[in-house]
């Protein structure tokens, strides 16, 4: 009888296990890397910020921006950036990013420098809470990793930016120091000169 018991636990942790390893690889396949697949796609190169949807994307019409971020972009400039475990091009870009000064620490738990106090950044692993966010600012509605937003709220009005791949200067992507330049925008128009 103590055999059966046994075998019979022995065979739920089995099943237990491959459940959680199916679960967690889904989890993880489900944030495409694109370094990862050999893909960076083509961005739009920045000429100005969006109100709505521009040509191109899969979605129309102004996106549903979450709260959280309407609520950070009224106090500050706010910067997304999605990431995923394992992403190469994502932990590049997080490196150039430490290079430029812009941030500190590592992807799941870094800031933005005193340099970039006008900045609120959002740094967010695909694979956990709020990571469907990275849906909203992709082109085809898909969590592609890295992708990276900059938006702000300006008389009730969100304007953003947002561009998938890594800020390396090539698709029309910004290099690092474009991107840059680009929040200095983004806080020129949302506080005019100081």
């Amino acid at each position: 009888m103590k055999k059966v018991i046994y075998v019979a636990i022995a065979f739920a942790l089995l099943v237990a296990g491959f459940y959680l390893a199916y679960d967690r690889a889904k989890e993880l396949n489900t944030a495409r890397c694109l370094g990862c697949i050999a893909m960076q796609p083509k961005a739009e190169k920045f000429t100005n910020f969006w109100i709505e949807y521009p040509e191109g994307y899969k979605a129309k019409g102004i996106p549903p921006h979450p709260d959280w971020i309407i609520n950070a972009s009224k106090e500050k400039v706010v910067m997304l950036f999605f990431w995923g475990p394992a992403c190469e091009p994502c932990e590049k870009q997080w490196e150039d990013m430490k290079k430029a000064g812009l941030v500190i620490g590592s992807e799941e738990n870094g800031t933005i420098t005193q340099n970039f106090s006008y900045v609120k950044l959002f740094s967010l692993d695909v694979t956990k809470e709020r990571g469907n966010t990275i849906k909203i600012y992709t082109k085809d509605g898909s969590e592609s990793t890295p992708t990276t937003v900059i938006l702000f709220e300006k008389n009730g009005t969100i304007y953003w930016y947002a561009f998938s791949g890594r800020a390396d200067g090539k698709g029309g992507r910004p290099s690092i120091e474009e991107l840059i330049n680009i929040l200095e925008k983004a806080k020129e128009e949302k506080y005019g000169s100081l």
